[in-house]
């Protein structure tokens, strides 16, 4: 990702939470995939729902930064296989996160 500088404090602010985002995820990656597996959950019920509340999906956060939450799930992967493999088994039984990844990844959920 290119920016000219200086940055705007829009860019700025998008890339402070970006590294932010990676530091607490490589530092703290049980209180990362836990806290995605909430939000998937979250997004799934409202997935369910979102006809009799109407709701527009494409403005839920989850939808608007899958490149980023994908990008630092393999990074993760790539750093600590063992332990995230662990991680994802036991959030799998709690929620549907494995399930949204598979359906990002073969492209049956657009964002």
């Amino acid at each position: 990702m290119a920016f000219g500088l200086p940055l705007t404090p829009p860019a700025d602010a998008c890339r402070t939470a970006r590294h932010a985002l990676t530091l607490i995820a490589t530092a703290r990656p049980a209180a990362f995939i836990t806290t995605m597996a909430r939000e998937v959950a979250r997004y799934n019920t409202l997935q369910q729902n979102a006809q009799t509340i109407q709701i527009n999906l494409s403005s839920i956060t989850l939808n608007r930064s899958k490149p980023e939450i994908l990008r630092v799930i393999e990074l993760l992967i790539e750093k600590m296989q063992s332990e995230i493999g662990d991680l994802i088994v036991e959030v799998v039984t709690e929620s549907d996160l494995y399930l949204f990844l598979i359906r990002i990844l073969n492209g049956n959920i657009v964002l």
